[in-house]
Formats: C-alpha cells, sequence, structure tokens
C-alpha cells in the first residue's frame, strides 16, 4: 500500500510521515521511509488503448470511458501497474487508464478534489480513509462492495477499505517489517527473543564498527516491540492514545534495554540499513521496501517475521504496524462505473494480485493468491506474509495524527539520556501522552 509522503528529529529520528511515506505508502509504493520525492511537476503517463481490437470475454464487464487514478509509485512499480492496465484495455478497448504521478499527492489531492478537479481514483496507503472520509473527499462504494468480495480477502485488508459504516477503497497488498538476516551469518532465522539476543551478543563488536542488529529507531519501526506486551500508541476504536499504558511502557523499556545496546548508536534509517548492506550486523530489521538494495548488495538473505518474547512464562509476539495498500475512490469522481470495474478486476483476480507478488515483492491479502504455491515458495513473500499475521493494522482515525509527532518526541527524549537502557521510560511516556491529548483537543 506504497505512498503518501517530514522534518528530521533530533538525533536522527525519522519524522514518521516520512515512514509512512515509504513503509506503506500510497497503493503500490515500495520506497524506502527515508526517501523523499522532490521532482516540482506532476507527470502524466497515460497506457493509451490498443489499437487491435479485442475480444472481450464473457466475464469481463468493462464499461467504457478514460478512468484517471493518482499516484506517487516509483518507476519499477507504475512499469507493472502500466502493463497490467494495459492487459486490461486490451479485454477492454473502450476503456482507457490514464495514470498521473503527482509527487506530494496528499497536497494534490486535498487542492483538486473539492474543486471537482480531482482524479477518479488514487492509490496509497489504508491509513488515509479517516482523514479523507470525514473531510469528504472520498466516494462510497457501498453498493458495489458484496459479501462474496469480503470473503476472498484476509481480514486486516477488509478493515482497511472501510471507515465509520462505509467502503471507500479496495485493498491489494499489505505490508510490515520483519528480520532480514545475512545466511552468511546467520543460518536461520531466529525462533525466539532468546535466541535473537545471542546471536545480537555474539557479533556485538563495536569497537570494530559490528553491531548485533541494524534496526532504525523512530515510531513506525519501533512499534513492534512497543506494543508487544499489550501496550499500543492509539487506540482507533476508543480514539485514546496509550503511551501511559503499563504494557506500553514495558514495551519500551524492554526495546531501549534488551535492542538498543546491541546497536550503532544512531537512530538513522540510512546509516542503519547501511550496516547491514556492508556486512556489519547479520540482522536488520526492515520492510519489503529494503529488498532491491539487499540483492543489489548481493547478500544471501532470507526474511523471518520478529520472534516471540518469553517473558514470566508466557509468550508475546511482537506487533509492529502494519498497513494495506489501497486503491481509493475520490469523491466527485466522474467515470465510477468504469472504475469500480477496473478496480474490482485489478484487485479481486488471483493473477493481477500474484504479479504484483512476483514482480514487486508486494504481500497479498486475497486468499487464493495466499495459498497459491509459488507464493508460498517465495522466501521473500512469505516471510513478510507470516509477518503480517502478527501485525497491528495502522489506526485509521485522523487523530493518530496527533500521535506520531509525541511518540516520536518520546523516543528522542529517551535517546537523549546519558543511558537510553535506564532512562525515566514511565515519566517520558506520561509526559507525552498528556502532549498528544492536548493536541487531539486543541
Amino acid at each position: 500500500m506504497k505512498k503518501g509522503l517530514f522534518a528530521l528529529l533530533l538525533v536522527g529520528v525519522l519524522v514518521l510521515s516520512v515512514v509512512a511515506s515509504g513503509c506503506i505508502s500510497g497503493g503500490g509504493t515500495s520506497t524506502s521511509p527515508s526517501s523523499t520525492t522532490s521532482s516540482p511537476s506532476s507527470t502524466t503517463t497515460s497506457s493509451p488503448s490498443p489499437t487491435e481490437t479485442t475480444t472481450t470475454p464473457p466475464e469481463t464487464d468493462c464499461g467504457s470511458g478514460e478512468v484517471v487514478i493518482w499516484h506517487a509509485m516509483q518507476p519499477n512499480e507504475l512499469e507493472v501497474f502500466q502493463s497490467l492496465a494495459e492487459e486490461y484495455m486490451a479485454m477492454c478497448p473502450g476503456v482507457t487508464i490514464t495514470f498521473e504521478q503527482k509527487p506530494d499527492l496528499e497536497s494534490a489531492l486535498k487542492a483538486a478534489i473539492p474543486t471537482g478537479q480531482g482524479p477518479d481514483l488514487f492509490i496509497w496507503a489504508h491509513d488515509w480513509i479517516g482523514k479523507f472520509a470525514d473531510a469528504g473527499m472520498l466516494e462510497p462504494i457501498d453498493d458495489y462492495v458484496t459479501d462474496d468480495i469480503l470473503n476472498d480477502f484476509a481480514p486486516m485488508a477488509v478493515d482497511a477499505m472501510q471507515y465509520k459504516g462505509h467502503y471507500y477503497a479496495m485493498p491489494f497488498a499489505a505490508e510490515t517489517v520483519a528480520i532480514i538476516y545475512n545466511k552468511k551469518m546467520v543460518s536461520e532465522a531466529p525462533k525466539t527473543f532468546d535466541e535473537m539476543k545471542a546471536i545480537m551478543e555474539q557479533y556485538y563488536d563495536p569497537d570494530n564498527e559490528k553491531y548485533g542488529i541494524a534496526y532504525p529507531i523512530n515510531s513506525y519501526f519501533v512499534s513492534g516491540i512497543a506494543q508487544a506486551f499489550g501496550g499500543y500508541y492509539f487506540d482507533d476504536a476508543t480514539e485514546m492514545p496509550g503511551l501511559d499504558q503499563p504494557e506500553t511502557i514495558e514495551g519500551f523499556e524492554f526495546f531501549f534495554q534488551n535492542i538498543w545496546p546491541y546497536m550503532a548508536p544512531t537512530a538513522d534509517y540510512n546509516t542503519q540499513q547501511s550496516i547491514f548492506l556492508e556486512g556489519r550486523a547479520p540482522m536488520m530489521v526492515n520492510g519489503p521496501w529494503s529488498i532491491s538494495d539487499v540483492k543489489k548488495a548481493g547478500i544471501d538473505f532470507g526474511v523471518a517475521p520478529l520472534p516471540p518474547i518469553t517473558k514470566d512464562g508466557k509468550e508475546y509476539w511482537p506487533r509492529p504496524y502494519g498497513g494495506v495498500k489501497d486503491i481509493y475512490f475520490a469523491a466527485g469522481i466522474k467515470n465510477k462505473e468504469a472504475a469500480w470495474k477496473f478496480v474490482k478486476w485489478f484487485t479481486t483476480s488471483p493473477e493481477v494480485i500474484k504479479e504484483l507478488s512476483l514482480q514487486l515483492g508486494y504481500i497479498p491479502v486475497l486468499k487464493p493468491v495466499l495459498d497459491d504455491p509459488e507464493i508460498k515458495n517465495d522466501p521473500v513473500i512469505y516471510g513478510f506474509g507470516q509477518a503480517v499475521q502478527h501485525a497491528y493494522l495502522m489506526p485509521k482515525s485522523p487523530k493518530m495524527g496527533a500521535v506520531w509527532g509525541g511518540v516520536d518526541g518520546a523516543i528522542n527524549e529517551i535517546l537523549s539520556s546519558d543511558d537510553p537502557s535506564n532512562a525515566d521510560f514511565e515519566g517520558i511516556l506520561k509526559k507525552y501522552q498528556q502532549q498528544i491529548l492536548d493536541n487531539m483537543n486543541g
């Protein structure tokens, strides 16, 4: 889902809007959380209808006319999306699918939709659904979404396409973070946190700039451990932050006392990734967007979920935030019928979703594809697919916008302590809990 899209916090903590823009960013983007787009103008790419008429198969209900899709995808993603759109247009010669790239997609949508100049569709992660729906900038698709469609999607994907009783989008992929490990250093992924900690201890050699793990530190990346014991940053149901919850405090303590001591002393995303790519750490916590760089580095790697933590005889799975990539229907849509038919084909066709998975490493949310033997045999897709099973769906409420800065502020203050592993976790987290509440209340 990938795509939306930011100031650096002190000591290199990346502001989460960058993470959200890269990690689960709009609709298909698999950019790294550290990347930003600087192109000052939008680029329009139309996939022209084929000149050779193709007989439309009876099962393909096409509609007609142009469907305009705004996005902020990377070139490799756009290439695959265009190829699939061309397949559709070959079946449906009366339809033209036009992709328009918007480097600052959110600003472009907020400026265009209220004036009737927006697209039919746009691609981004599911966490925009709340604020865009509340602002009246999404078109409901309740009349089109049927039980047989919903039954084909994983539960997290169904949750990601709705808000306050209405459906506004269709899902096509999911993502979260996992352990990426160097097989030359670690023969198989750790199955427990104790095994993971033993590996970190084995390779930690700061005098020679070698470390036990590469792990970017910001509110997105730390979420898995922070929420492992039942805590949470924000509860979508109550729309209340949870930094002051004992379980959340316990999660932060665990991270900084059991992972931070084996890391290079920096929160910076690029630095942490480079440590792994240069072979100076056996493991990295990162998302699917980082895999192309891992491959370019020539690393023989594997992917596995963050392993469970055993504490007081009980097993706790880390719960990193997970995102779902959606195709949204914009308010003021000009060709709803044709747009729906294309989106339904794109998101519910196993062949399409399998192609996205194999070509771009997207984690499928369509059940028939999740069960496909070829998908199960792909170590990257399978590894991240397993990680998604333990993910905590990124909150959809617009109030979550006040939470990210507060969590990053707390992390920044912890890192600024003389010894982050012995910081005043309870005091710091309660302080930023109140700050978040104050921001929510204006």
